[in-house]
């Protein structure tokens, strides 16, 4: 329930690849400039990558501004090699519409409670509108960068 508001992901992916060939093979496509993501290895089978578009243009220390980030760890299995993925919009694609549909309906009820001012009632039909965009961006900004990669790496999916 959770990961469904927050908008984060979790997937395992197999791979015909040892692990050596399958880090190898990431590495390769994080140093590519035409890629449409970056990243890095952070332990020697864990990595991050996120997607190269911003959401927030303004310099802010220790702020995340990409619009979609990717942990993954890669796993020996039997039959070859696990890959498991933790994808998760920006934050503020992830909380910022929460926040929004609450203030949303926080104000739907307030003029409900008082009668006599029905602009507010709009205002907040506004605020729950703006999150459900920013909501439905968020998803395709997390689902832009999985498919990039699952493209870009070949992956099947567990």
């Amino acid at each position: 329930m959770v990961d469904t508001l927050l908008n984060t992901r979790k997937i395992n992916y197999s791979s015909n690849l040892n692990a050596d060939n399958l880090k190898q093979k990431i590495e390769e496509r994080f140093g590519e400039s035409t890629s449409t993501f970056i990243g890095n290895f952070t332990n020697p089978n864990e990595f991050s990558a996120y997607d190269k578009w911003s959401v927030i243009a303004w310099q802010v220390p220790n702020f995340k501004r990409k619009s979609a980030y990717l942990k993954g760890e890669i796993l020996k299995s039997g039959k070859g090699t696990v890959l498991n993925l933790n994808m998760r919009p920006n934050t503020m694609l992830s909380i910022g519409p929460i926040l929004s549909v609450l203030f949303g309906i926080i104000l739907i009820v307030a003029t409900g409670l008082n009668t006599g001012n029905s602009r507010f009632l709009f205002i907040g039909f506004f605020f729950i509108l703006v999150g459900i965009l920013y909501y439905a961006l968020g998803s395709y900004s997390r689902n832009r960068l999985l498919n990039n990669f699952e493209k870009n790496l070949g992956l099947q999916k567990i």
